[in-house]
């Protein structure tokens, strides 16, 4: 008989051996594989010409005219010294109203500072939210269920809409602003550790998702100096929150603004208001604070000057790169500008003083238009061609951000790691471009039927018309401030819009990119060779 054993065993062997070496192998050429980083190409914009007759294949629709009507109408009572601004809700509004029941009264109780941002607000945001949940379980108020927070760095607004009477409601939202309201037993305390464990979550979950990128944006932007980056995300405040700072925090921001209530109109149900009762309601401030800020006055001092240099976060693993790209539009303006809106320039100066701002009207002008067409979404300059052409990103979109202290546009999104360098540079070249060649009378058409029709929807929606209302007391914007940016948006051409373009993109763009540097470092380097690259450690 003949012995098998050594035969059995032997062949597992060599096939063992053979696995392994086949492991080494596949190991060593992933080792050895390059990243193939995307290759760069010229702009592409998309044709806004209509190839064919519209009386044969579609309706022509007429010009949408922007709204001349005022959102609110104010109530001025002589006889009374009310400490709130009255605003009803015009009543050509009502009826069209899609984000709101028509059994339902909505009231808004809001603060404004335009001057000076509120100290806090994230802190006060999460207070206040907090508050509402322990009124709800404490008063057992199916109004309370509705409640709504808004916070800015300049607003506070606080809603609520139900079926029942506007004192009634009004009376629930004036508790949130009483001098003791998270201190008290008797009007439902707050829970102090859950507040600071939220505010603490959301600093890690941020991180976690990424959205430390803007906080990165805005300190490089304005300078960590600036009053914006000074009132938010007091990391050591988190930690020590006390109800004591808590009430501080919410009495310094109440006596710094100006208060607006929103009513219905008069034609709704429930909707009279008892004006005395509301007085003897109203919260009284126990502790005075400053009225101002010492740091506004510095802003011009420091505001950093932005150089070719990307700014790098390091996310090691990643398998995707977040792009944040743009600029500050609030603090200089060029002779092209100046010459279109109507100012004259002293030809001593030579090179226009970075200390010349544009009035708000013109940087809003600028912030939207400029905004929306390079990044409304899917009929963006930088969508059609990045995502739609080219298949760099998911989607890119542009950003106005107009506040009193300062106004910016950034385009932001995200593409794979190796298209970073060709979605950078596609960004670049689109600005450039912006700057050199006039879009269509197509193009400008439909820009003007996108931010029109916007406003005209954003009317039709309860929220977003307060909010629009609110934005334009923060910055000081009047009605006739309004109408006028409307017919200038009208009247928009090519050659306007160009101008627009050079006065607000002049100068090098802030951007702050993050993903897994190592991996990324070789394409920047090689598409953007003129850029200086920067690490940034975040906390």
């Amino acid at each position: 008989m003949m012995n098998l054993t050594p035969v059995a065993h032997g062949r597992p062997k060599q096939l063992q051996g053979l696995m392994c070496c086949v492991v080494a192998l596949l190991l060593s050429a992933c080792q050895q594989t390059q990243i193939v980083f995307t290759p760069t190409e010229p702009p592409s914009l998309a044709s806004f010409e209509i190839p064919y007759p519209l009386d044969n294949h579609l309706p022509e629709s007429g010009v949408i005219i922007p709204a001349t009507d005022p959102m609110f109408s104010d109530e001025v009572h002589t006889e009374l010294d009310l400490p709130y601004q009255l605003h009803r809700l015009a009543s050509v509004q009502s009826t069209y109203d899609l984000s709101s029941n028509s059994l339902s009264n909505r009231v808004s109780l809001a603060v404004i500072s335009p001057q000076t941002p509120f100290n806090n607000p994230d802190i006060l945001q999460i207070a206040l939210q907090e508050k509402a949940r322990a009124l709800a379980i404490s008063l057992a108020d199916p109004c309370l269920e509705t409640f709504s927070i808004r916070v800015s760095l300049h607003s506070i607004n606080l809603s609520l809409t139900c079926p029942d009477d506007v004192n009634h409601i009004y009376g629930l939202l004036v508790q949130f602003w009483q001098p003791n309201t998270f201190i008290d037993a008797t009007t439902a305390p707050v829970d102090i550790d859950n507040i600071r464990r939220q505010l603490k979550l959301n600093k890690h979950l941020n991180a976690f998702s990424g959205a430390e990128i803007d906080k990165q944006w805005r300190e490089k932007l304005l300078g960590p100096e600036h009053p914006y980056n000074k009132v938010l995300n007091n990391d050591a405040l988190f930690d020590t929150l006390s109800l004591k700072q808590l009430q501080q925090i919410q009495q310094q921001a109440a006596s710094q603004a100006q208060w607006h209530l929103f009513l219905p109109n008069m034609q709704a149900k429930n909707a009279e208001f008892d004006l005395q009762a509301s007085i003897k309601l109203w919260p009284l401030l126990t502790t005075s604070f400053p009225k101002s800020s010492p740091q506004a006055d510095k802003l011009e001092t420091t505001t950093p000057k932005q150089t070719k240099k990307i700014f790098l976060i390091d996310a090691p693993g990643s398998v995707q790169t977040q792009v944040r790209l743009g600029y500050r539009i609030d603090y200089r303006i060029d002779h092209s500008i100046n010459h279109a809106i109507g100012h004259t320039v002293d030809s001593e100066l030579g090179d226009m003083s970075e200390t010349n701002q544009l009035s708000s009207q013109e940087v809003t002008l600028s912030c939207r238009s400029l905004s929306a067409l390079m990044g409304r979404s899917f009929s963006g300059r930088l969508y059609y061609d990045l995502r739609e052409k080219r298949g760099l990103t998911y989607g890119i979109y542009g950003q106005c951000a107009n506040a009193p202290l300062s106004s910016s546009i950034k385009f932001y999104g995200s593409t794979a790691i190796e298209h970073t360098g060709a979605f950078v540079v596609g960004i670049l070249d689109h600005l450039a471009l912006v700057k050199t060649q006039s879009a269509s009378q197509g193009e400008i058409n439909a820009l003007k039927t996108y931010l029109i029709g916007e406003d005209l929807l954003s009317q039709d929606n309860s929220i977003q018309r307060e909010n629009q209302y609110l934005q334009q007391l923060a910055t000081g914007l009047t009605q006739v401030d309004v109408q006028k940016l409307n017919a200038e948006l009208q009247a928009l051409t090519p050659k306007r819009l160009q101008q627009l373009a050079n006065g607000a993109f002049s100068g090098e763009p802030l951007i702050i990119l993050r993903g897994d540097i190592d991996r990324i470092i070789p394409d920047l380097t090689s598409k953007l060779p003129e850029w200086q690259l920067e690490r940034v450690k975040v906390d």
